[in-house]
């Protein structure tokens, strides 16, 4: 079957299009869809022609993969999102049906789903509004969802920062580095007086949580309120960057707080071993940061105020993923998770 799909991708790679381009890669779909049309499926373990050809039409559909033949892990996490928006059954095997809609046009995605806010207490949310389209900020499918960097853009979270984030999430989630909705979006460039922590459900486009959030002294040296720099260095007392991974809770002298791994090398991979908790200080308290102007700075933790501390945990704990924003050259050229995924760091 591949080698006479292969034949025919060849053959097609070099006939003419209108505009005088070659037009295999479409046709190399079609041709795959075809020769699926016969009975064969694709599922894991495959490589090939045809398996490129899947992975063309899934990354069309807005996902974040390598085109490279393999059918692993992460080709198959990106089918079956495609299968569940396209209506059809979230196998993740690649049969006659499912070929047959990947070839034909691209569905029109929806925006997310809004629920109606919790009556009573409960979490804080925030349904996602509309947003006016910035030229190079376009909506990015997320979950089988659309995603406007500007979803939340009244809230203070800047757009270029949340397409980022958006962009990340997405290789992390092909990548199988988490199984949670639930992120978390810290804007370390923003001062520490404003709310620059938002917690938010992608699956529904609900913001959950926006709160202040502290930074560390080590990144704050003239205690300006501002963020200067990031590190990796145990005892450095700076924030981190890049990709984190929520893990266990425990009890400690700051009451309940929440253990982070960093997912990149280089950036934050130490979040562990230097202590790098989510915790509650009241340094971060409304009154104080009013007060002074500012919030307090810690040793490099992502502190919360102690009326928001638990309920935030409570929401991210075991799992999900926080992206921490600074605009640092070197994490924005290798990060593993910008730029496609294709960075330097593992």
């Amino acid at each position: 079957m591949f080698s006479l799909l292969r034949r025919k991708n060849q053959q097609q790679a070099t006939a003419p299009t209108a505009n005088g381009a070659g037009g295999g890669a479409g046709r190399g779909n079609q041709a795959a869809a075809a020769q699926l049309g016969g009975g064969g499926l694709l599922r894991e373990g495959a490589r090939g022609e045809a398996v490129r050809a899947l992975q063309q039409q899934l990354v069309a559909q807005g996902q974040q993969i390598d085109v490279d033949g393999v059918f692993g892990d992460g080709t198959e996490r990106a089918l079956r999102a495609v299968q569940g928006k396209l209506g059809l059954e979230a196998d993740g095997v690649a049969g006659p049906k499912t070929m047959s809609a990947l070839s034909g046009p691209a569905p029109k995605a929806q925006g997310p789903a809004v629920a109606a806010p919790a009556a009573g207490g409960g979490k804080r949310e925030e349904t996602a509004p509309a947003p006016k389209q910035g030229a190079d900020e376009g909506p990015r499918e997320v979950l089988g969802n659309r995603m406007n960097p500007g979803a939340f853009a009244r809230s203070g979270l800047r757009p270029a920062v949340f397409g980022k984030a958006l962009d990340a999430f997405r290789v992390a989630w092909a990548r199988g580095d988490t199984k949670r909705t639930e992120f978390t979006v810290i804007d370390y460039e923003l001062p520490s007086d404003q709310k620059r922590l938002w917690v938010i459900d992608l699956a529904t486009g609900k913001l959950l949580h926006h709160e202040r959030v502290a930074h560390g002294r080590g990144s704050d040296p003239n205690n300006d309120g501002r963020v200067d720099q990031v590190g990796n260095t145990p005892e450095a007392g700076t924030s981190n960057v890049g990709m984190l991974k929520t893990a266990e809770t425990y009890q400690g002298k700051h009451g309940l707080s929440l253990r982070l791994d960093g997912l990149e090398r280089g950036f934050n991979h130490n979040a562990r071993r230097r202590a790098v908790v989510v915790h509650a200080a009241d340094y971060v308290d409304e009154d104080v940061v009013a007060g002074q102007g500012r919030a307090g700075r810690s040793l490099g933790c992502p502190a919360l105020d102690p009326d928001v501390n638990g309920e935030i945990i409570r929401t991210i704990r075991g799992g999900s993923l926080i992206f921490a924003y600074w605009p640092d050259p070197k994490w924005l050229r290798e990060s593993r998770y910008l730029n496609g995924g294709r960075g330097g760091n593992s």
